[in-house]
């Protein structure tokens, strides 16, 4: 007898349960759509019909399946559960027949994350397909695996351990032991063990992923690189030095020879290397890395974008540890310029919110701070103009025109025109209505 199973390859079927999890709407419709009222009647219609046909269990799948899509797990656990307890009326609880059943109902559950339940059912179904084929069939290894991947995703290492290697034994003892069809078992090992910071267990089951993914593709292939990827972060978190940086390196020629040398994913393969090289004190390889790295993103992004300031920090470190003095300092200055603009806007933002609820007094300091932090040069206190006086020019004029007009709420017009004066001077009148008006 072969079983359907309602439940898709487990890595689809729990991202997917997942990702509809993540949509679920803040307020669900009152109104009951045309689908759902032919949904409804099919399942009253099937009252009619004895329990064991399967008109009944398509009725209550289909309702169930269709509030599962609408996010409305409370609905769909329901009706599931009933669409169950009729077959197990009609065939009874271990016929092999509601394995579908039993797998539907646990996917809403991991749904809602109640784990321990979800797990339960799975389990089940294993028990049923146990009696039915055997200990060691490979139809098996499919509800094997999904038992371990909710105790998984239920932070239950050990248990979730016992059954990946019980399910990697059983393809293991039918494809042998270094064969393509044992990488994917072998890899979610791999990555329950470094969740459970078993490094070293971690590092051998990926050199063996890896050993069998070189039989079949090239040293350069892109197929090779998230165990490439997952060894070199263990290398690093084990200060295995000597064999971090050739794993490093292969998989920047990987992707510089898959995907471009301007590509973001070479750039942060170099952010990696460099900064390994930097913790090595390597300093010239350092900013050489991150100097192709920096090129990149700022192609990508522009020099401006405030994305850029932990890389121009990282560049700058490096140049100071080489005594490039000249070069780090006008990326220092570009840190500080993003970082001070950052503040400034948050500082306005609590202001403006200050403002509106006619908060004056709470304002004003706020406003008073962001200036003082803009305006190191004095270059609205001034007396006369001053040109180029300050590296964030726009930012320090929007601040004072929104403070000039707190001082006009605030009953302190003379105050107000002057500061408005002084903006105009330094940006031009122009600027000034422009800026403000978009």
């Amino acid at each position: 007898m072969e079983i359907q199973r309602a439940v898709s390859p487990v890595g689809l079927t729990l991202v997917l349960s997942c990702a509809l999890l993540a949509q679920i709407p803040d307020k669900l419709p009152t109104s009951i759509s045309l689908k759902e009222k032919t949904l409804l009647a099919a399942v009253t219609e099937s009252a009619q019909w004895k329990p064991a046909d399967p008109r009944v269990a398509q009725a209550y799948r289909e309702l169930g399946d269709f509030y599962s899509s609408q996010g409305r797990y409370g609905e769909a656990e329901k009706t599931y559960t009933k669409r169950l307890e009729l077959a197990e009326d009609a065939l009874g609880r271990a016929n092999p027949e509601i394995i579908t059943a039993v797998n539907d109902l646990a996917r809403v559950n991991f749904a809602q994350m109640k784990y321990a339940r979800t797990a339960e059912l799975f389990d089940r179904s294993l028990r049923i397909m146990e009696r039915e084929y055997g200990d060691e069939d490979a139809k098996l290894v499919p509800q094997i695996d999904d038992v371990a991947q909710v105790l998984q995703a239920d932070s239950k290492y050990p248990e979730a351990e016992k059954y990946l290697k019980r399910a990697l034994a059983i393809r293991e003892r039918i494809a042998g032991s270094d064969t393509a069809e044992m990488v994917a078992d072998l890899s979610q090992l791999a990555r329950l063990n470094m969740l459970s910071k078993n490094l070293p267990a971690a590092q051998a089951l990926y050199q063996r992923v890896l050993k069998i993914q070189e039989k079949t593709a090239s040293s350069n292939s892109p197929e090779l690189l998230p165990t490439l990827d997952a060894l070199a972060t263990l290398s690093l978190e084990q200060k295995q030095v000597a064999e971090a940086e050739p794993l490093l390196r292969q998989t920047l020629s990987i992707r510089e020879g898959s995907l471009g040398p301007m590509h973001t994913e070479v750039a942060k393969n170099l952010d990696r290397l460099g900064a390994f090289y930097a913790d090595q004190k390597r300093f010239e390889d350092a900013a050489r890395a991150y100097e192709r790295s920096l090129f990149i993103w700022m192609k990508g992004m522009g020099s401006e974008n405030a994305g850029l300031t932990d890389h121009y920090q990282k560049l700058a470190e490096v140049y100071a540890a080489l005594d490039r003095t000249v070069d780090a300092e006008p990326l220092v200055k570009q840190v500080l310029t993003t970082r001070e603009s950052e503040t400034v806007t948050s500082l306005n933002t609590l202001a403006s919110i200050y403002t509106a609820r006619n908060d004056f007094f709470e304002a004003e300091p706020l406003y008073r701070l962001s200036l003082a932090i803009l305006d190191k040069r004095g270059v609205l206190t001034a007396r006369r103009p001053v040109s180029g006086g300050s590296e964030n020019l726009d930012l320090l004029a929007d601040t004072a025109m929104d403070y000039a007009d707190l001082l006009k709420k605030m009953k302190r017009k003379v105050e107000a025109i002057r500061l408005e004066a002084r903006v105009r001077a330094l940006v031009g009148k122009n600027y000034v209505v422009k800026k403000r008006q978009s």
